[in-house]
């Protein structure tokens, strides 16, 4: 069984369509999973063009409060585990604060993924997909497999903080007893016109 992992698609508030690569990485998968931050209902029925989408809500998902934060799926014989990983606002502003003028993201010390795999504790999952700090990961934490497509556009901030990060998506492959996670980096040369939190606009290369 093959599934596609996409999270923080940021679509259409900030980026103005999905990267066109995300069609041919993700040709023949079984299922996606969307680990939130998808910002418009649109972004669920442009994937489902490609196969079945299983999404939960992540903190810029407004409006789709029809999504569960968080889910356990039976995949191929498989414990699942999807959520977004946002933490409360009054913990998480600190860190944008930081992210903002020392240019460092804070939430992407270990701590952030120990959080996330200790919203399924009791749950007996194999693997837990994640979003929201916009950087792809791939590891075991706390003996639980835990993977981060990344992000699936990249904004201002994203670049200032994050040096050299890369648009991704995210590939699982389930084979019988076997699970295996891959990140999936996509071209960044084509043309995305962007808008941006403080009016400002972006323009990829």
């Amino acid at each position: 069984m093959r599934v596609g992992l996409i999270s923080d698609t940021h679509f259409p508030t900030v980026a103005t369509r999905l990267h066109p690569a995300i069609f041919q990485v993700f040709e023949g998968v079984d299922l996606i999973l969307h680990a939130g931050d998808l910002t418009g209902p649109d972004v669920i029925s442009i994937l489902e063009q490609i196969a079945p989408v299983i999404a939960v809500r992540g903190d810029q998902d407004q409006g789709l409060d029809h999504l569960p934060v968080q889910q356990v799926l039976e995949l191929g014989g498989k414990r699942i585990g999807l959520v977004h990983g946002n933490r409360p606002r009054w913990l998480e502003w600190p860190g944008f604060t930081w992210n903002m003028f020392f240019g460092q993201r804070w939430f992407l010390a270990p701590r952030f993924y120990v959080s996330v795999v200790r919203r399924f504790e009791g749950e007996n999952v194999d693997c837990i997909v994640c979003g929201h700090v916009h950087r792809p990961f791939i590891g075991d934490v706390n003996g639980t497999l835990v993977a981060n497509p990344g992000s699936a556009y990249i904004n201002i901030l994203d670049r200032r903080t994050q040096p050299g990060q890369y648009v991704s998506v995210g590939m699982l492959e389930i084979n019988g007893g076997s699970l295996q996670a891959s990140i999936v980096p996509l071209p960044e040369r084509w043309q995305e016109l962007q808008r941006e939190w403080f009016g400002k606009v972006e323009r990829e290369a």
